[in-house]
C-alpha cells in the first residue's frame, strides 16, 4: 500500500499543500473553515506527519542523489564533480551511487534513496525500464530527473545534450577540410544514447549534401570497439578507406587511434578522428582529440538548478492527478508540472587529431 503524503492529504482537503503545511506546523494563520477540512482528510486518509520529509513537511534533508551508470568513466565522474559543487552551493549535500551498467543495481539504489528521503534524485539510467523507474516514482516524494540518457515513457522531466549542432559541425569541418569519404564508429544499436548520436551524425551527413556513410562499425562505447575499428578499417584497400572517422565517444575514438598507430597509420596525417563527450583527457591525449563536445559544465549545473526547481514547484500547490499505474489503488501525482524537457547544444572544439584530407596517391606515413 502507498504511503499517504501531504500532497493526498491536500487534494482531499481541496486544498493547496502550503495550507496543510501551515495547519501541521501551526506556523502561520489558517481560516477555521480550511483547518476543519484538513484536519478531516488526514484523519480519513491516516495521514501520520514525517519529520524527515521534503518541502511541505516539517524539515528538509537538504540531499540529493545521483545515480550513474559507471564512475570510472571520466564523463560521469566529471558531470559528478560539477553536480556536488553546484549542490554543496545551494546548501545540498549529494549521495553518490555506482550503478556499474547493472539494471538491478540502479534498481535497488533508486530504492535506496527513496528510503532514505532524499530531496530529489538525479538518475543516468543504463538498463532500467520507464514502467520500473515510474512504478518507484510514484511511491517517493522526491523530485526525479532524467539525466543525459532519455528513458522512453519516463513521466518526469529529463536534460540532456542535444547532439546535431556538434555533429552538423564536425561534418562540415572534415569537408573544409577536402574528406569526403567519412565514416561511423557508433555504439551500440537500441541504446537511445547510443542511437541518438547516431542519427543526429547521419542528419548532418544529409544537411552537408553528403548520402550515407561509405563505412559503418558498429560497436558500444569502449576503447576495445574503437581497436576493432581500427584493424577493420586498416585492412581495407587505400581507395576504400576512409580519410576520416567520427566516433560516437571518446573511448572508442582512443581506440580507434591507438589502433591507426599499431597498423602504421598516422592521425590525423593519414585519417582523421573526431571523438565525442570532450572530458579533460581529450585535450591531454596525443595526438589531441577533436571533439563533439557535451556541455559537461552547464549540464552539471543546470541538473541541480531544475530538481531544485521541481522540488519549490511541488511545494507551492498540489501537482494534478495523472493516470494512475497498473495496480495502484489511487491516481498518482505529477510532481514535475513547471518544468520541462531541456536539451542543451553540442559544439565542435577542434585540435590536433584532424587535418587535411590525404592526396590521392599520397605515401602512407609509418610511425
Amino acid at each position: 500500500m502507498s504511503r499517504v503524503t501531504v500532497r493526498d492529504v491536500a487534494e482531499r482537503a481541496g486544498v493547496s499543500i502550503s495550507t496543510v503545511s501551515r495547519v501541521l506546523t501551526g506556523n502561520a494563520p489558517v481560516s477555521k473553515e480550511l483547518h476543519r477540512r484538513v484536519v478531516e482528510a488526514i484523519e480519513e486518509l491516516g495521514y501520520r506527519p514525517n519529520a524527515l520529509a521534503r518541502g511541505l513537511r516539517i524539515r528538509r534533508t537538504a540531499v540529493l542523489g545521483l545515480i550513474v551508470p559507471d564512475i570510472a568513466n571520466p564523463f560521469f565522474s566529471q558531470l559528478a564533480r560539477v553536480i556536488e559543487e553546484t549542490a554543496h552551493r545551494h546548501g545540498y549535500s549529494i549521495v553518490l551511487c555506482n550503478s556499474q551498467n547493472s539494471r538491478q543495481r540502479e534498481l535497488e539504489y533508486f530504492a535506496l534513496l527513496s528510503s532514505q528521503r532524499v530531496d530529489g534524485m538525479m538518475i543516468i539510467s543504463s538498463a532500467a525500464t520507464h514502467e520500473e523507474l515510474s512504478q518507484f516514482q510514484s511511491a517517493t516524494d522526491a523530485a526525479v530527473l532524467a539525466l543525459d540518457r532519455r528513458i522512453p515513457g519516463f513521466q518526469g522531466p529529463w536534460l540532456g545534450a542535444d547532439p546535431y549542432p556538434g555533429a552538423f559541425e564536425a561534418v562540415r569541418h572534415l569537408l573544409d577540410l577536402n574528406h569526403r569519404r567519412i565514416g561511423i564508429v557508433r555504439g551500440v544499436e537500441g541504446n537511445i544514447s547510443s542511437d541518438q548520436r547516431f542519427e543526429a551524425i547521419l542528419q548532418a551527413y544529409r544537411d552537408n549534401g553528403l548520402t550515407e556513410p561509405p563505412w559503418i562499425w558498429a560497436g558500444d562505447y569502449s576503447v576495445e570497439t574503437g581497436i576493432r575499428a581500427g584493424d577493420a578499417l586498416a585492412a581495407l584497400p587505400p581507395d576504400q578507406r576512409p580519410t576520416a572517422v567520427i566516433a560516437a565517444s571518446e573511448f572508442s575514438a582512443y581506440g580507434l587511434v591507438h589502433s591507426l598507430h599499431d597498423h602504421g597509420l598516422s592521425v590525423p596525417e593519414d585519417v582523421s578522428v573526431v571523438g565525442f563527450d570532450n572530458t579533460r583527457f581529450a585535450e591531454l591525449f596525443r595526438p589531441a582529440l577533436t571533439v563533439i563536445a557535451q556541455p559537461i559544465e552547464r549540464m552539471g549545473r543546470r541538473a541541480v538548478e531544475t530538481v531544485l526547481q521541481m522540488i519549490a514547484a511541488a511545494e507551492e500547490e498540489p501537482p494534478p492527478p495523472v493516470a494512475p499505474l497498473p495496480g495502484s489503488a489511487r491516481p498518482r501525482t505529477a510532481k514535475t508540472q513547471r518544468v520541462t524537457d531541456e536539451w542543451l547544444p553540442t559544439k565542435l572544439v577542434v585540435r590536433a587529431s584532424t587535418g587535411p584530407a590525404p592526396r590521392a596517391g599520397s605515401t602512407l606515413r609509418f610511425a
